[in-house]
């Protein structure tokens, strides 16, 4: 009898490993083998270990070689980062979990020179790193490091008049001083993206202190993105002098929002409208998901190729959504399966994702969106598969 129950136990402990009990929602508890979120994963951090952070160019990427040119990290590469560690604490991979952090130990020391600037979004996105490690190990030096990254985002900048302190889309230096005496990041460029760069580093800080300034004031900077460039059908033009709809730059603003309403306090004068424009770009992107379960370069356009990193971001901001109850777990879940394993059938033999728009500034054509160069492993693709996996493997 006793061995019976031994082999009973054992078989349903291989069942349960097989279907990946581990994930949070039941529609992704038994996916296609090459499709399974601890697998998936781990390969897309691992390709990460492979390259330097600072010159990003792992085996089998195809775009602009490398990326940081060894002078500074960029910022989805940052995201890729930061998200590895958290997959490595949610797997209990404690040897993966080591080689990220001992990754970042030459920032305390021959690369200390070559830390981010702090003047501008994309760069001050690199502060969250050490605080996930301050998380994950409680290193002082980590802590510190993290929230002087933090805490500089509010403070006022430093310039001569007319001066774009910190340059690509920042004001004169006499608007960002206006902005933060309205209460605003001086980093504030009301680009799309900036929703993501800011939020993953005041709620990393959050996480940190338990200090709700950091998630009330990034809060406080998304509603005004939200009454500035959320249009009525609740997706976000590239810019506000060219309308159309990119799917990369909406999918930073999508993944913000459920990164930041996991911390704010429903109680917050912000919550309500951040809520609201949530669950109003969440509804479009439903809308507008193609039968092949992915988005397009233009969200809109049926006509124009679909892209992955969009397609990423989406997912992720289902998925949350769905976990959190915000969304139709009936609706959101299924899409989002749909989604991710049409994703999976993008990764090649490195874990690189393929067709992943290139960085891509703003032009008033839809041409330009149309013939912009795709390529695999892009950072901006890789980092949104590590959101989902994450997401799906965090216990509420």
């Amino acid at each position: 009898m006793k061995k019976t129950l031994t082999l009973l136990l054992g078989a349903a402990l291989l069942l349960s490993a097989c279907c990946g009990s581990k994930v949070a929602l039941k529609e992704f508890r038994n996916l296609p083998a090459d499709c399974r979120i601890e697998s998936v994963g781990k390969r897309v951090a691992e390709q990460f270990l492979t390259t330097d952070p600072m010159a990003y160019a792992p085996e089998g990427y195809t775009g602009k070689r490398p990326i940081g040119n060894g002078k500074y990290c960029q910022y989805s590469v940052v995201s890729i980062w930061v998200n590895s560690l958290e997959f490595a604490r949610h797997t209990g991979d404690k040897a993966m979990e080591k080689r990220l952090i001992e990754l970042f130990e030459p920032y305390y020391g021959e690369r200390k020179e070559l830390r981010n600037r702090d003047n501008h979004v994309d760069y001050s996105i690199f502060g969250s790193v050490p605080l996930e490690i301050a998380l994950l190990s409680g290193d002082g030096r980590a802590r510190e490091l993290g929230l002087r990254y933090a805490d500089h985002q509010w403070e006022a900048p430093v310039g001569e008049p007319g001066e774009e302190v910190g340059g690509n889309g920042n004001f004169p230096i006499e608007r960002q001083m206006e902005f933060l005496a309205q209460g605003y990041t001086p980093q504030t460029r009301l680009w799309i993206d900036d929703m993501y760069m800011v939020t993953v580093l005041q709620t990393q800080a959050y996480r940190v202190t338990g200090d709700l300034k950091y998630v009330e004031r990034a809060a406080k900077g998304m509603v005004m993105y939200l009454d500035s460039l959320q249009r009525d059908n609740g997706l976000f033009y590239h810019a506000p002098d060219v309308p159309f709809f990119w799917g990369r730059g909406d999918g930073w603003m999508a993944a913000g929002m459920p990164l930041l309403l996991r911390y704010l306090p429903e109680s917050s004068e912000y919550y309500p409208a951040l809520k609201a424009g949530y669950l109003k770009m969440m509804e479009a992107l439903l809308r507008y998901q193609r039968e092949d379960g992915l988005w397009g370069q233009l969200i809109d356009d049926p006509e124009i190729w679909t892209e992955s990193s969009c397609s990423a971001m989406f997912t992720y901001a289902f998925i949350e959504g769905v976990r959190h109850g915000w969304l139709d777990a009936a609706s959101y879940a299924p899409a989002a399966r749909k989604a991710w394993i049409a994703l999976c059938g993008r990764l090649d033999e490195h874990a690189n994702i393929a067709e992943v728009c290139v960085g891509t500034n703003r032009k008033d054509s839809r041409e330009w969106y149309l013939e912009r160069p795709r390529v695999n492993g892009d950072p901006h693709g890789q980092a949104p598969l590590l959101w989902i996996c994450n997401a799906l493997l965090e216990k509420i």
